[in-house]
């Protein structure tokens, strides 16, 4: 095993590992604040980012991770009985079927960009509320997430889409949410 799939594993277990702590949370406190349907749709986009990858024989453990993760939150918040359908799951709907049609019309590697942009477009008002309302907790939870992406995309043997598109969107995007969560209140 050389040091590229070194890396790229170890983004993509890191970032399943800091799924538990999330998980834990809804199994303890009952998923307060979480929608298994925005956590399905979620999940929809992250596996169409997976399995595009995949097939392009790219950098795919840090997208596994982050599918896996997202479709045990999934279960993890319908156990908890945490429905609900919001405008912005209308949004993410929307934006599953986007990446769905850009992969018919486009191939794999089309998918795979429409679907890391459209995690990081759904993962925006997460970052507003982050800004709104920094949370030093939050904001070291995407450190580690940025940490691990850094890992998946430094793992990468060539500068293509399939192996650091994606990890590159998600470190910058990580990134963000950990400055916007260790902002100073005002």
């Amino acid at each position: 095993m050389d040091y590229h799939e070194l890396l790229k594993l170890a983004g993509g277990a890191l970032a399943l590992y800091l799924f538990v702590p999330l998980v834990g949370g809804v199994l303890r406190d009952g998923g307060v604040g979480q929608s298994f349907s925005t956590w399905l749709l979620w999940a929809a986009l992250d596996w169409v980012s997976t399995i595009s990858v995949i097939l392009q024989h790219g950098n795919y453990y840090i997208l596994l991770g982050f599918a896996c993760g997202s479709t045990v939150m999934t279960f993890a918040l319908l156990a908890r009985r945490r429905y609900g359908w919001g405008r912005f799951d209308n949004f993410v709907l929307v934006l599953v079927g986007a990446c769905l049609v850009a992969w018919w019309l486009g191939g794999p590697q089309t998918a795979t960009v429409a679907s890391a942009l459209g995690i990081c477009v759904a993962g925006i008002p997460g970052l507003l509320a982050l800004w709104r309302q920094p949370d030093r907790k939050l904001a070291r939870l995407w450190g580690w997430y940025t940490l691990a992406n850094g890992l998946a995309f430094l793992g990468g043997t060539a500068m293509t889409v399939e192996e650091r598109f994606s990890p590159g969107a998600f470190t910058v995007f990580s990134l963000a949410l950990t400055l916007a969560g260790c902002r100073r209140r005002k």
